[in-house]
């Protein structure tokens, strides 16, 4: 979990306003999976498949502030999801617990 924050499984269902995706073909309730199939279908992403844009990802390259040049690498999608409130209260403080400890 990075600053509350926690991937989905593909199979998880999610529920969003309605209006939220305008442009996009899905329902106010849908599987992550659906989602990301909806943005392959928007951003016009022909060839490649659900497989690759949230699995094995696609051949890519970036230009990170770190390095200094292109790096060649893959990108994926993914969805994560950060609770309003956390499911378990002591979490929070065991998690600065661990970074305060050696």
């Amino acid at each position: 979990m990075e600053n509350g924050f926690d991937r989905l499984n593909h199979d998880e269902v999610v529920y969003v306003e309605p209006n939220t995706f305008n442009n996009l073909d899905v329902s106010g309730t849908f599987k992550v999976h659906d989602l990301i199939t909806a943005i392959k279908e928007y951003v016009g992403a022909k060839g490649t498949t659900e497989e690759n844009l949230y699995s094995q990802g696609l051949n890519c390259e970036v230009l990170k502030f770190s390095s200094e040049g292109w790096i060649k690498g893959k990108v994926r999608l993914s969805l994560e999801f950060c609770p309003d409130e956390p499911e378990f209260p002591l979490d929070e403080i065991y998690e600065q617990l661990q970074k305060i400890e050696p």
